[in-house]
Formats: C-alpha cells, sequence, structure tokens
C-alpha cells in the first residue's frame, strides 16, 4: 500500500472524533428525541453524514485498488500454500504412526539385548576385581620383600577397598576379606617396627677410638634440626613411585620415618600406630640396653679406657672401681643412647604431627616427649635395681604412701617372659609398706651383666645419671624426675645404712688391733683439709679412721641432690664411732699412780680449777696459736698462777707418788693431744670438702650442728689432755724444787719458805718455755721413744 504508516501525533495537538463517535451520538439522539420533527432532523442528518462516508469510501477504494489487487493476489497463493502443507503434514504424520508402530516391536528386543550387555561387562569387572583382590595378598607380599610399605599398602588398601564396596556381596571373598584383614594388622606391625628401629636402633658405630657416642650424638643433630618446611612441603610429595626411586644411599631417618607414615595414612591406622608405639617404648630401651651391654662386653675394657682418655666420656672419678667401672661406661653410655634417641623421637613427633594434619586427625592421640623420656626414667630404674641388688623399683611410689601403679601400656611382663629361674640373694633393705608382688620385680636376665651385681655401684653411675637428671627434668616439667626420686629414696633407705656400716667397720678395723695407739706417724696429706705444718706426730690408728670419715663424706657429696643429705648421715655416724674410740683411748692413756689417780688428775676433777687455768692468757696463747698477747700479759699470768700454786704446793706436800714418772705414758698423752686437735680441724674443714664445684650448695644445718658437736668432743679430749700436761708440768716442778733437806725442825718452816720463794723466782721462766712450745718436748720425746 502506497499510504505512509500511522505517526504519532506531536505533544499538545488534540486527535480529531471519529465518525463512529458522532454515529453513536446520533443514535443516542434519536432515542432520546421525543417529536417526529426533531427525529427527522436526525435522520436526514445522518443521511447526510452516510452520503459523505460512502462518497469517502469510493475514493479510498478508488485510490488503492492496485494494491487491494496486489493482496487478493498474495492471499490467493498463500492459501494455496497451506493447502499443499497440509497434504504433507498428513503424509508425514502417515509415516511416523508407521514407524512408531515399527519401534513398538522392537522396544522389547533391544531393552533385553541391553540389559543381556550390562550384565556381561558387570560380570567382567567383577571378575577382575575379584582377581585384583586376590592377587593383592601376593603383592603386597613381594613389595614388603623389596621394602616398600608404601607401596603394599596402596595395594592392599585398594583391595579392602573394593572388597569392601564393590564386592561386598559376594560371600565367597569372606576369607579372603579376613586374610586381607590379618594381612593389613601385619604390614601395621611391620611399619610401626620400622619406625622404632628407625628412632632406637639407628646405625651405631662401634664404641671405639673412631667415632665416640658424643661425636655420634653431634653428627645425628646436625642431621636431625633440618628445616621442618622444608621436610613439610617433602610430605606432600610422598608416593609409591617416590619409594621406588630411592636407593639405598638416599635413604635417611626423614625419608623412612615420612615413608612409614604415609603409609600408615593410607591404611587408616595413624591413631591406632601412635598407640601402638607409645606401649613399645618401655621395650625398645631394654633393647637398647641389651644392645648396648653387649657391645661392651664384647669391646672389653682397653678400647674403652683408650676412648674415655680421648674423649672424656666417662671421668676417673672417685669411688668407681675397677669392677664398677663397665657400670659407669654402660651408663655413660646409655645416656648418650637415650639422648640421640630422644631428638630422633622429637623429630618423629614432628612428622607425625604433620601427617595427622595432612589426614584431618587430632594430634591428642599422640604420644609426648614425657612419655619417652618416663619410659628410659623406668628402664633405668630396672637396671638399677638389677646392679645394686636393690629389692623394690617402687620406692617413689612408696615415698607418697602407695604402692606404684600398673602401667599396662608399658607391658614389662611381656617384656621378661624369658627369665631365667629365680635365685636368691640377700635384700639390702625393705620398705615399712611393702608393695604389691608383680612378675616384673623378679630376677631379670634379659640382657647380660656386665658386671657382678654390688650395692657399692652406685658411686660409680652417679656421675653419669646426675647430667641425665638434669636434662630430664626441664623436659618433664622442671620438678623433681622419678629418676631422681627413685635414687634419693635408695640412698635414704638403703645408701645411708650402708656407708655408715662400712665406715664404722673400716673404723673399727684400724682401732682395734694390737698396739695400734703407740704407732706414730706424720698426718695423711690427703685426708683433708684442716692439717697443716703444726700437726706433725699423730697417731696412725686416728689418720686410719679419718680416711674411713672421708670415704663416707666423698660418698655424700657424690650423691649431691640424689640424697646426697640424707648421706650425711653416715658421716655422723663415722664421726660418733671415731670419737668414741677416741673416748675410750683418752681414758687408757690417761696416767695414773700406783696409788690412785695422780694429783694433776685430782685437780682437774674441780671445775674451779678447770676454769682458772682457761682463763689465764697462757691457755689462750697455747690453744690458739694466731692470737697476740703482749709479754706483759704473760708474765703476769705466769706470776699470778705461781702464786696460786705456789700457795697450794708450797708446803712441800707433794710426794713422788703422786707425780707421773713414766715419761712415755706423758709422750703419749701429748700426741693423743696433737691427733685430737687434727681431727679438730680436719672436722671443722668438712664444709670446705663438701662444698665447691660439683659438691652441696647449701649443706643441712642438722649436719653443720653434728659436726660442731663432733669438732668440740675431740676439743675437748685435746683440751683435758693439754690441762692434765699444763698441771703434771707444774707439780713435777714443785715435786722437785721443793725437795731439800733440813736438818733441824726449826729449819723446816724457813726451809719451806726458802723453797716457795725460790719457785716463785723461778716458775715464770719455766712457765713461758713450756707454754711457748705448747708440750713440743713431750712431743718430742714420745718421737724418740
Amino acid at each position: 500500500m502506497s499510504s505512509p504508516p500511522p505517526t504519532k501525533p506531536p505533544r499538545g495537538v488534540k486527535q480529531g472524533k471519529e465518525t463512529s463517535g458522532l454515529l453513536m451520538s446520533v443514535i443516542r439522539t434519536l432515542s432520546a428525541s421525543e417529536t417526529n420533527e426533531q427525529r427527522e432532523k436526525e435522520r436526514a442528518k445522518l443521511e447526510k453524514e452516510y452520503k459523505k462516508s460512502d462518497a469517502r469510501l469510493d475514493e479510498l477504494v478508488a485510490a488503492h485498488a492496485q494494491e487491494i489487487m496486489e493482496v487478493m493476489q498474495k492471499f490467493s497463493s498463500v492459501v494455496s500454500a497451506l493447502s499443499v502443507w497440509g497434504q504433507h503434514c498428513d503424509a508425514v504424520v502417515a509415516r511416523l504412526g508407521a514407524c512408531r508402530g515399527l519401534l513398538r516391536l522392537r522396544r522389547d528386543d533391544l531393552r533385553r539385548l541391553w540389559a543381556d550387555a550390562r550384565t556381561h561387562h558387570y560380570a567382567l569387572q567383577m571378575l577382575t576385581d575379584i582377581e585384583r583382590v586376590v592377587v593383592s595378598e601376593r603383592s603386597t607380599r613381594e613389595s614388603l620383600s623389596a621394602g616398600r610399605v608404601l607401596g603394599a599398602a596402596h595395594t592392599l588398601s585398594a583391595a579392602l577397598d573394593t572388597a569392601n564396596t564393590t564386592l561386598s556381596h559376594v560371600t565367597a571373598l569372606n576369607a579372603t576379606r579376613q586374610h586381607l584383614q590379618l594381612k593389613k594388622r601385619e604390614l601395621v606391625d611391620v611399619i610401626v617396627r620400622r619406625l622404632s628401629e628407625a628412632v632406637y636402633r639407628d646405625e651405631r658405630a662401634p664404641l671405639t677410638r673412631r667415632v665416640s657416642a658424643r661425636r655420634r650424638t653431634a653428627l645425628l643433630l646436625a642431621e636431625l634440626t633440618k628445616s621442618e618446611e622444608v621436610t613439610d612441603a617433602y610430605l606432600q610429595e610422598v608416593t609409591p613411585e617416590f619409594e621406588a626411586s630411592l636407593s639405598e644411599e638416599d635413604k635417611t631417618f626423614e625419608t623412612t620415618v615420612m615413608i612409614s607414615l604415609e603409609a600408615l595414612g593410607v591404611l587408616e591406622q595413624l591413631k591406632e600406630a601412635t598407640e601402638k608405639f607409645r606401649v613399645q617404648i618401655q621395650h625398645e630401651l631394654l633393647e637398647v640396653i641389651d644392645s648396648v651391654s653387649r657391645r661392651i662386653i664384647e669391646e672389653g675394657e682397653v678400647e674403652a679406657d683408650a676412648e674415655c682418655e680421648e674423649d672424656g666420656e666417662i671421668p676417673d672419678s672417685e669411688g668407681v672401681t675397677e669392677s664398677g667401672r663397665p657400670l659407669a661406661r654402660l651408663v655413660t653410655s646409655l645416656g648418650e643412647e637415650f639422648r640421640a634417641c630422644a631428638s630422633r623421637n622429637k623429630r618423629l613427633l614432628q612428622l607425625w604431627r604433620a601427617t595427622l594434619q595432612k589426614y584431618r586427625l587430632p594430634d591428642s592421640c599422640l604420644h609426648t616427649e614425657q612419655h619417652y623420656w618416663s619410659a628410659v626414667q623406668q628402664v633405668l630404674q630396672l637396671l638399677l635395681t638389677e646392679y645394686l641388688e636393690i629389692e623394690s623399683v617402687t620406692l617413689a611410689a612408696a615415698r607418697a604412701g602407695g604402692a606404684a601403679p600398673d602401667a599396662p601400656d608399658l607391658r614389662l611382663a611381656d617384656y621378661f617372659a624369658r627369665k631365667r629361674p629365680q635365685r636368691r640373694r640377700n635384700k639390702l633393705f625393705k620398705l615399712a609398706g611393702p608393695p604389691a608382688p608383680s612378675p616384673s620385680l623378679a630376677r631379670r636376665q634379659a640382657y647380660p651383666l656386665v658386671c657382678r651385681p654390688d650395692p657399692a655401684h652406685l658411686h660409680a653411675v652417679l656421675p653419669a645419671l646426675h647430667p641425665l637428671c638434669a636434662h630430664i627434668e626441664p623436659v618433664t616439667g622442671g620438678g623433681e624426675c622419678s629418676l631422681r626420686a627413685f635414687i634419693t629414696d635408695y640412698v635414704r633407705s638403703g645408701e645411708c645404712e650402708r656407708l655408715a656400716a662400712a665406715a664404722r667397720a673400716a673404723i673399727d678395723l684400724v682401732m682395734r688391733g694390737p698396739g695400734v695407739w703407740r704407732e706414730r706417724g706424720s698426718p695423711p696429706a690427703a685426708c683433708g683439709k684442716g692439717s697443716g705444718p703444726r700437726h706433725r706426730v699423730i697417731f696412725s690408728c686416728c689418720g686410719g679412721g679419718w680416711r674411713g670419715v672421708c670415704v663416707a663424706a666423698r660418698a655424700a657429696r657424690r650423691c649431691g641432690a640424689c640424697g646426697g643429705a640424707d648421706a650425711l648421715r653416715a658421716t655422723s655416724a663415722a664421726l660418733a664411732t671415731l670419737a668414741t674410740h677416741c673416748r675410750a683411748a683418752h681414758n687408757r692413756l690417761t696416767p695414773s699412780t700406783p696409788q690412785g689417780p695422780p694429783r694433776a688428775q685430782r685437780w682437774l676433777s674441780d671445775d674451779d680449777i678447770v676454769r682458772f687455768l682457761q682463763s689465764l692468757p697462757n691457755w689462750t696463747a697455747a690453744t690458739q696459736p694466731d692470737a697476740k698477747i703482749s709479754a706483759d700479759d704473760l708474765k703476769q699470768a705466769y706470776e699470778r698462777e705461781a702464786e696460786i700454786l705456789g700457795s697450794s704446793l708450797g708446803d712441800g706436800a707433794v710426794t713422788r707418788k703422786e707425780i707421773v714418772s713414766d715419761i712415755n705414758a706423758l709422750a703419749d698423752l701429748a700426741v693423743l693431744c696433737e691427733t685430737m686437735d687434727w681431727l679438730s680441724a680436719n672436722i671443722r674443714g668438712l664444709p670446705s670438702m663438701l662444698g665447691g664445684p660439683g659438691g652441696f650448695s647449701k649443706l643441712p644445718d642438722k649436719f653443720l650442728n653434728d659436726i660442731s658437736s663432733a669438732a668440740m668432743i675431740f676439743d675437748e679430749i685435746s683440751h683435758k689432755c693439754l690441762l692434765f700436761l699444763h698441771l703434771e708440768m707444774r707439780i713435777e716442778c714443785f715435786h722437785y724444787l721443793g725437795q731439800e733437806e733440813v736438818p733441824a725442825a726449826e729449819a723446816g718452816a724457813r726451809g719451806a719458805r726458802r723453797g716457795a720463794r725460790g719457785a716463785r723466782r723461778s716458775w715464770p721462766t719455766r712457765c713461758s718455755l713450756s707454754t711457748n712450745t705448747r708440750t713440743t718436748s713431750w712431743r718430742r720425746t714420745g718421737s724418740r721413744t
């Protein structure tokens, strides 16, 4: 059509009213007209409008006649095309109906064929899975024989997964499933054993001069202190192919542990393996003891001594006897081995924790370093119980008031199931409340003994146990470790009594010999720090007795923090025994006369005379050589003493029977005085000997009071001897100076006064000579005799 399409009128222009509106208005007007005249007017108006519209229509038809013809032609062609397509559609519908009929005939056949094909495919797949499951056991065995635990774990895990999911309905595979489960448990045991061997039985060099235990530990620490981030990155790449590509030279501690842990993760046995590994800690430590003991026995003492001299691992300390040297070397080597195992165990825990995080498992089931060191302390307690012949290993628990709790996770009874027949032994000590008997406390011979058991071997192993306890305590919480508590309780309950008995026996042996209080000699140079140049002659038996005291004191010093304060009781007991013997010797060596005690002895029983003599400056000069006293004070003291003694003895009443005529008895008493002074000085030097590096930082107050009391006892004996010699010398002077014969009785009084005046005039010089020499003449006389 040539007419343009309608356009939207511009805004503000009103649209013209349509004619239809006009028509409707007319119709309403006609219907509303009331008269015929009005209706006629309206009809005329309508006719006029109709003619106008008819004319307009004719004009439009005339104007668009060509377009109308074209539209009619096109409409005719469309109608004819639609008729043809309708016929085609009818033909297609007829053909589709025929196809549907044919498909209905073949549908059942196709469905049956498809079901048969699916059944055949499923059967083939199931047979393949069954073959894989059956063959997996052999593949696992071959992988294990080649050392590829990760490959074996993958094969076994895939077989178990197939048997439990895809083939779960196949009842004929029940026996195979059981075999695979058994194989899985065996594989887990193999992996756990492999981890234990990596931690506890690493390649160890022999105990020779070439590679020492300290050097091995340093190399191990350098190997294990690698970056943890690098290990975690490697952990993500552990695959069976990586395991197969490793050669023997490439296998290290970390690769072995990572592959083993990855195998446990594949088998979903990480938590169960953690418990198994923790249970076997003590068993593996006992195997370490067995291995080290056998190496020490096989290699002998010659190589051990050479290594000690080179590396200084086992110092030749006091208390290590020749019979206890192998045990000292064993404990020292075990300390190094346990520290090395602790380093490997710490690295194992880091890798194990990373593996648990990789498989999204909590690490609460993982054992800690405290578990390891607790097991170390328990096996060392078992070792000490064996070598020291201790009756019970539960001393630490008995100290707390109860028996030791059972530890089923450690399974000690399993390890000692191969023990030899028990043999009877003398028990060293008994607890007040004996613990319940346990099979693990019986005689154990699972590992060979490097020496004969003896309680005295404790002091051979203490130098190695002290640093080990110091290493354990910060790891286990900072308090006293159970090993130190065990040794402390043993020292308190048994070793203290043994040391005291040994010291008393040694002192009794040297004191009870025939004529021991007649043998004199120089003070031993190594027995104490109290002996000096002023002690020149002592009784030899007292030197031997002091050696016994020194042995007990040094043993207590070696105990140190492990019951050293309790071991000091043995030193106190030795001092008490020595004091008892010295008291008895003083009673025997005190001179006497046929008529009874000499006059000097009788005067010493008077406390007033003793106090007077001890208050004089010359007594201070005799007992305290370092005291500074002027010559005038000494002269006045001598004159005062001469006056008092002259007033008592000036009558000449001292007879020969009241003095000691045997010079050897006085010499023995002088040597006893010197010996007691030497012992007192040594006793006061005990704190310095017990202190110092490696000794007591602070001695107990009770022990200090005990040694102070012991020193006072020996001082008392020394002072009694010195007072007796002091008085005896002066009494003898009065006796010999007063022996002038007076021919007439009237001259007796004058002679007595003259003798007293002469004694007073000569007394200061004689007393000064005697006091300054501190009975030197008696010592020299005794030495000559």
